[in-house]
C-alpha cells in the first residue's frame, strides 16, 4: 500500500467520478483505475461499486474513508515539514568540472539551489587531473571528470562523451550528411585544430582527437590552430574548414554548423560524478543523492 494510492482513494471518494478524480490527480483514468485496484487487492475488499452513474463508496470504503483522509493529510504535513527542514540545511560545497560538464553541472547546481538555497556552492573549472588532486585533499567535495578515476575515489558514471565533426555543409557538401562520408574526405578537407598545450583544459581533448585520427589512418591538413571552442565554431561557420570537438561543449554552435557524432575506436569516453568517501560530508551526500535520483533522465537528456 502506497500513500499515492490512499490519496487516489480519497480524491475519488470525494468526487465519485473517475474522470474528475483523474484530472485532479493529473493522471489518466486507466492509471487511476490501476491504483484503486491495487489498493483494493492490498486491503482485501472492494472500496467502490461501479455503475452507470459512476463510482459509489462500498460499505467497506465508507469505513476507511475518514482514516485514509487523515493519513493523507499527515503524509502531506510530513512532506512539507521535511522540505522546510531541508531548506534550513547550511554548508558549503566546492564542485569541480571540465569541458564535459560545462552544460550538465550548472543545471544540476541550479536544481540543488532551488531545494537548498542556504547552501553555498563554488564551481571550479578544472582539468580531470587537477580535480583528482583536489578531491584527494578535500579541497573539492565533488568532481565531474573523465573515467577511469583514481582508486581512492568513489564514482558514478553519468554520461558518455563523444567526439563530433563540425562542418558547414554549404561550403563542404556531402551527398549524404553522415560521419562516414565526411571521414572518408577528411584528409582532403581544410582542418581547424585545437592548439595542443595552449590550455590545460584542452590537453585530454587534443590527445583524444589525435588518437581518433591515428586509429582511422587520418592525417588532415591543418590550416588553422585555435585556442578556444568559440573561435573554432566561428571559423567553421564561415567555411574556413572543418573541425573536431567534444559533443557536450558545442551546444552553442551556430545554426549553420552541422554537428555530426563520430564513432569507432577513441571516439568516446565516460564522464562521472566523483567524490572522496574518506571525508564525511552530509551536504555533499545530499547533492549526490539528488543526482542519483535523476540519473536516468540525465543519461537520456545527454544521449
Amino acid at each position: 500500500m502506497e500513500i499515492r494510492q490512499l490519496h487516489a482513494f480519497v480524491v475519488l471518494a470525494e468526487s465519485l467520478s473517475f474522470r474528475e478524480a483523474a484530472q485532479k490527480l493529473f493522471i489518466t483514468q486507466p492509471a487511476l483505475t490501476k491504483q484503486i485496484k491495487a489498493l483494493e487487492q492490498s486491503l482485501g475488499a472492494p472500496l467502490f461499486t461501479r455503475g452507470r452513474h459512476g463510482a459509489q463508496l462500498s460499505s467497506f470504503g465508507q469505513q476507511l474513508y475518514e482514516k485514509a483522509k487523515e493519513l493523507v493529510v499527515q503524509a502531506q504535513d510530513f512532506k512539507q515539514f521535511a522540505q522546510e527542514s531541508a531548506r534550513q540545511i547550511k554548508g558549503n560545497l566546492a564542485i569541480g568540472y571540465g569541458l564535459s560538464g560545462i552544460k550538465l553541472v550548472p543545471q544540476l547546481t541550479a536544481q540543488f539551489k532551488k531545494r537548498y538555497d542556504s547552501i553555498s556552492i563554488k564551481l571550479v573549472d578544472m582539468t580531470s587531473s587537477k580535480q583528482t588532486e583536489a578531491l584527494l585533499e578535500n579541497q573539492l567535495q565533488i568532481g565531474f571528470l573523465r573515467q577511469p578515476v583514481h582508486p581512492g575515489l568513489e564514482c558514478r558514471t553519468l554520461l558518455t562523451e563523444n567526439l563530433v565533426l563540425l562542418v558547414n555543409p554549404r561550403f563542404y557538401p556531402s551527398t549524404e550528411i553522415n560521419a562516414q562520408n565526411y571521414i572518408q574526405q577528411l584528409n582532403k578537407l581544410p582542418f581547424i585544430q585545437i592548439a595542443t598545450g595552449f590550455c590545460a583544459g584542452f590537453s585530454h581533448l587534443s590527445h583524444q582527437i589525435e588518437k581518433f585520427l591515428h586509429a582511422n589512418n587520418l592525417a588532415p591538413k591543418v590550416i588553422q590552430y585555435v585556442e578556444d571552442m568559440q573561435t573554432m565554431l566561428a571559423l567553421v561557420s564561415t567555411g574556413m574548414g572543418v573541425g573536431i570537438f567534444q559533443g557536450s561543449a558545442v551546444h552553442i554552435a551556430p545554426a549553420d554548423v552541422d554537428i555530426i557524432p563520430l564513432s569507432g575506436e577513441h571516439a568516446s569516453w565516460s564522464m562521472g560524478m566523483c567524490w572522496n568517501a574518506k571525508f564525511a560530508n552530509p551536504v555533499r551526500d545530499i547533492f549526490i543523492n539528488m543526482v542519483m535520483e535523476q540519473q536516468k533522465s540525465i543519461i537520456v537528456a545527454n544521449s
